[in-house]
């Protein structure tokens, strides 16, 4: 035993003396130029801070009921800076499951309050019914952004098109000059818009273009390529469509960290949530409650046009606390805050001036909007008059009977099967005729 040990020692001894040469040393180290041409640095521009602090706030919307191909966390800076410019966010489905019917009814009742709707790589296709809603919040000013994008397939185009904007089953590529990849292109070239104010250079990771009816925003330039065998015209990458409350961007990955951090894409996002969060929204009767504002102040002002409604209005008033909006019942109008009046069809010389505006005369008849003339007898009217950012609810009914019945009706949403025009509507009880 002791002459192995001592075998296997010697040997070993003479393999060291034949090939040991002193050290190792590895070949000299390579330095790459990630500065060169072709490549960009990953660092951020200017940091970022609100731009209109003091903007009033609103409600943003994130589709998330057609099994969305995004997560929460993707989102994070996307919901800072929306929160961070006074807006709420919320998740419209909270990526649950959901049957035809309760995605419309979802859209249909919280669009009435929304101020902006964002739709990010949706895998299922929208209904005409749910289209139909949201082309009407848009032509009610309501602002959407629509953003796909070619690594993540989705079915966009089944709510695009409504608005004349096509996304293209394409990516984009540049082999000649790219951010370390063939596939993240540079941006370059931008036409003047409030959403390109600022930018020089973005880098896009996973682009496609964009056909559209309206303005294209953000062109690719002519050494970058489309996948698709036969391309003609302009590559956009961002695009409004022909109303100009709608934008498409074809790139998600721009508003992920970290590359919403690089060179300007952090101020293209911010262009993004401005125009998000920047509403022109219009509200019309059916959107009841949510023309007035939420909190305590200043609320809204509740008038009776006589004593003996006093019951009505302490409905009334109760029913609009439990939406988070102060309501208190007063005896004379202050015209600089939100109001409803309610009030018996012989009360209707007190607010003249708002049912004539819109089209309504209350008398021995009822003359409605377009020519419709009813009995009196048992019915109740609303009006909504919208008075600069002021507004108005008039409800006038045959009876305080009628009249306690209309209000249930207005808090329960049923009155929305009575609309006769945006801001007007009747019902009609047993014993009404036309």
């Amino acid at each position: 035993m002791i002459l192995l040990v001592v075998f296997i020692g010697v040997a070993f001894a003479a393999a060291y003396l034949v090939f040991y040469r002193g050290g190792y040393a590895g070949p000299p180290p390579v330095e790459l130029d990630y500065l060169a041409p072709g490549a960009a640095t990953a660092s951020s521009g200017t940091e970022w801070t609100p731009s209109v602090a003091e903007r009033p706030g609103g409600l943003l919307l994130v589709d998330t009921l057609h099994s969305n191909g995004f997560s929460s966390r993707e989102i994070l800076t996307l919901r800072t800076r929306v929160v961070a410019q006074g807006y709420d966010l919320e998740l419209l489905g909270n990526f649950s499951r959901a049957t035809e019917p309760d995605r419309r009814a979802q859209f249909a009742e919280r669009l009435r309050e929304a101020d902006s709707l964002v739709v990010i790589t949706p895998l299922i296709a929208y209904s005409a019914g749910e289209v139909d809603l949201i082309e009407e919040f848009v032509r009610k000013g309501g602002k959407l952004v629509l953003v796909s994008d070619p690594g993540r397939r989705d079915q966009m185009n089944t709510l695009a098109q409504r608005f004349g904007v096509q996304f293209r089953p394409d990516y984009l590529y540049n082999q000649v000059e790219n951010n370390r990849n063939f596939q993240n292109i540079f941006v370059r070239d931008f036409q003047p818009d409030e959403l390109t104010a600022g930018l020089d250079t973005v880098v896009l990771y996973t682009a496609g273009s964009i056909t559209t009816s309206g303005p294209g925003l953000a062109v690719a330039d002519d050494r970058t390529e489309s996948s698709l065998a036969e391309n003609n015209g302009d590559l956009y990458v961002m695009a409004r469509a022909a109303d100009r409350n709608v934008l498409a961007i074809s790139d998600f990955t721009l508003m992920i960290p970290p590359h919403d951090s690089t060179l300007d894409n952090g101020q293209l996002l911010s262009n993004i949530i401005d125009f998000a969060t920047t509403s022109d929204r219009v509200f019309d009767l059916a959107d009841f409650p949510h023309f007035y504002p939420a909190g305590p102040d200043p609320g809204v002002q509740i008038l009776l046009g006589r004593p003996e409604l006093l019951g009505s209005g302490a409905e009334l008033k109760s029913g609009l606390e439990d939406y988070g909006i102060a309501a208190d019942i007063r005896g004379t109008e202050d015209v600089s805050r939100d109001t409803v009046f309610l009030g018996l069809h012989e009360d209707a010389l007190q607010v003249r001036q708002y049912l004539q505006a819109a089209g309504v005369r209350v008398d021995d008849t009822l003359g409605m909007p377009f020519g419709l003339e009813l009995d009196p007898t048992g019915t109740a009217v609303t009006v909504l008059d919208r008075e600069g950012d002021r507004h108005v609810l008039i409800l006038l009914a045959d009876t305080p009977a009628v009249l306690d019945k209309a209000v249930a009706r207005l808090l329960d949403g049923g009155f929305r099967s009575d609309l006769v025009s945006e801001v007007t509507g009747v019902s009609i009880s047993a014993g009404a005729s036309k």
